[in-house]
């Protein structure tokens, strides 16, 4: 990946957790460092995070008192996603679990494009794959692969590919490039295959990705570009 190419992906990821529109809005900043975005980013989400958490904290202590659907229906009609999301990772992890199948689909994929799953590891890891794959194609449906670029790190195996099988072509070119760290592309390649991803890249000009797909395929390894190349070639 050039430098430039890596910190457009970093401005992308940094327009989303400030809620502007767009990786445009950020386009000045194309010429830092990725690693010093990237900084920069992980210090605002602490920010963020640890902004009133005592109070938070207070009211993830008090979800204890009630039933879960009770707070499921507070938290959707009267907090919102964005302090929801918040709340996430001060839950006991069962807790959270039981209250998310309380809560919409759609309302869902809002919360998770707000939260940190690092935040809330053992939560995302303990929900049913199927309500996982529900929210991952809410979270396409509403353009928000920044967001779900930031899970793939915390998603089994079979999630993964159940995931990728639902997803689009551009769905997938779109959350590779803003993958939070890159290890999974191997995997994601093996998941997705020689005929569609070469169908993806052979698409990507049509849809305005070339950058993503130039950057899968540099990430790719030498093998996969080699099987990419015979398929290509036969």
């Amino acid at each position: 990946m050039s430098a430039a190419t890596d910190s457009r992906a970093e401005a992308a990821k940094l327009a989303r957790l400030l809620g502007l529109e767009g990786p445009e809005s950020l386009a000045y900043l194309q010429q830092v460092p990725a690693s010093e975005l990237r900084d920069y980013r992980d210090a605002v989400t602490e920010l963020l995070y640890d902004d009133h958490r005592a109070q938070l904290q207070r009211t993830a202590d008090a979800a204890r008192l009630l039933p879960a659907r009770t707070l499921a229906a507070i938290g959707e009609h009267a907090l919102g996603p964005l302090i929801c999301a918040r709340l996430t990772g001060l839950l006991d992890p069962d807790r959270a679990v039981e209250i998310s199948r309380h809560f919409s689909i759609d309302f869902l994929a809002q919360l998770a494009a707000e939260l940190d799953p690092r935040r809330a590891v053992e939560v995302v890891t303990a929900m049913p794959g199927g309500q996982v794959l529900d929210i991952a194609l809410a979270m396409a449906t509403h353009g928000e692969h920044v967001a779900m670029g930031r899970f793939v790190a915390h998603l089994d195996s079979d999630t993964l590919a159940a995931c990728i099988a639902q997803l689009t072509d551009e769905d997938m070119l779109r959350v590779g490039f803003v993958l939070e760290g890159k290890q999974r592309l191997d995997e994601m390649f093996e998941l997705v295959g020689v005929e569609r991803t070469q169908r993806m890249i052979d698409g990507a000009e049509s849809m305005g990705l070339s950058e993503e797909a130039l950057d899968l395929l540099d990430h790719l390894t030498p093998r996969q570009r080699k099987q990419l190349h015979r398929h290509a070639s036969s």
